[in-house]
């Protein structure tokens, strides 16, 4: 297993063995018929894992009856112990651990472990709180954790020889500690405002992209009545210029130019993160399958439930190829862009029209062209190039108060 540090010890720092520079102590344990859901006159909350998050998470608590006053001193919820999972049936939360900022009249599980630097004029407990979520440490703590059957545990043996290194300078802890929560926080808000996009998107989508029913999947998919400006096509009016990708197949170890295939794209979106290659020599001959910014690519070939994934290629790499599972589509930008499209294929709506086009077996199917093209089987409603344009602009904002400064 990797060592935590790999670099000398800084000068004005120490170093010293986590099992010499802290104390801990269990949590508390009780009968199932001891719990309740609400608070009661003499009952006490208790932290359990579910509640060690990023933060102290106290959304979901259950309270217990019957804690002696004993118990409640061994297992209190208290200011500058750290309480981290000691025990769990899933072995990559070992290690996860929380800071208590505040006593709490509250006990912890014996689930959880708490920790505390013995001495805070010498370790404080915030600095020491970062050293535990860092990636290596908490590696230490759920790698050496012993498995039993379907439950594993910290291993104190392993972990307390592991050196905790820490600035000699008490205020240099305070300051460091004090960036590193604010850098946290930041993380957190960046993290709401994307859940925040996503959800105003998906409810952009819905608004946008009207609801439609089909009488089955060989008849005209048909809109009660269309919204003043939106006009209905036929699908292969939209489109200018259509090609399938090359037969040529990766070569193994190039990389060279990268090739597309049907499992790196999504509904609406690609990931190039397992893209393969092609070598330089053949990434030559297929200039005519190379990707332009704009291209709406379409998966004909899958499985039933993946067969009909789409994407827009916006220039991700300066070189890409794409191989025969992928339909080129190039639309008229007059009447559809290909970043609206993109929506409507990757909807549920529009999912289910594909589904339907699919031909094949119960493990691989296609969508051909004269399918896809003809009336009766695809009626799309679209609407002008401003009215697309203003919508792909909504849906490509960097921000929530973009979007919703947009749609207000």
């Amino acid at each position: 297993m990797k060592a935590i540090y790999d670099q000398p010890l800084p000068d004005g720092w120490s170093e010293e063995p986590l099992g010499k520079a802290v104390v801990t102590r269990r949590g508390y344990t009780w009968e199932k018929a001891d719990e309740v859901d609400r608070a009661e006159a003499d009952t006490v909350p208790v932290i359990r894992i579910p509640n060690v998050q990023d933060t102290l998470d106290l959304t979901e608590l259950i309270h217990l009856r019957n804690v002696s006053p004993e118990a409640l001193e061994k297992a209190a919820v208290t200011k500058d112990w750290l309480l981290f999972v000691g025990s769990n049936g899933t072995q990559d939360r070992i290690g996860d651990s929380v800071l208590i900022e505040e006593d709490r009249p509250m006990v912890f599980a014996s689930f959880l472990i708490g920790i505390k630097p013995k001495d805070q004029g010498r370790l404080r407990s915030d600095f020491f709180a970062h050293w535990m979520h860092m990636h290596l440490v908490h590696e230490i703590f759920s790698k050496t954790s012993q498995q039993t059957t379907g439950l594993a545990n910290f291993n104190w043996g392993a972990v307390k020889k592991q050196p905790v290194r820490f600035p000699t300078c008490v205020d240099e802890q305070r300051r460091i500690a004090a960036a590193l929560k604010l850098a946290d926080e930041n993380i957190r808000v960046a993290k709401n405002e994307v859940a925040a996009i996503k959800e105003v998107t998906a409810s952009l989508k819905a608004k946008v992209l009207f609801d439609v029913d089909a009488v089955n999947g060989h008849q005209a998919f048909k809109y009660a009545s269309l919204p003043r400006g939106w006009t209905l096509h036929k699908f292969r009016n939209l489109v200018k210029y259509r090609q399938l990708g090359t037969n040529e197949v990766a070569d193994h170890g190039a990389s060279h130019t990268p090739i597309l295939k049907m499992a790196d794209l999504s509904f609406g979106d690609l990931s190039l993160d397992d893209v393969e290659y092609v070598d330089e020599y053949k990434a030559a001959t297929l200039s005519d399958f190379l990707l332009a910014c704009g291209d709406f690519l379409f998966n004909t070939r899958n499985t039933p439930e993946l067969v009909g994934k789409s994407a827009v290629w916006n220039i991700e790499r300066d070189r890409c190829l794409f191989n025969n599972n992928i339909l080129r589509l190039r639309f008229d930008e007059a009447l559809v862009i290909p970043e609206f499209m993109n929506i409507e294929f990757a909807s549920w709506r529009g999912r289910r029209r594909l589904r339907a086009l699919a031909t094949g077996t119960t493990s691989v199917a296609a969508i051909y062209w004269q399918d896809l093209a003809r009336v009766s089987h695809w009626c799309l409603r679209v609407a002008g190039l401003g009215c697309t344009l203003q919508l792909n602009r909504w849906l490509s904002c960097a921000n929530q108060e973009a979007i919703l400064s947009s749609i207000g």
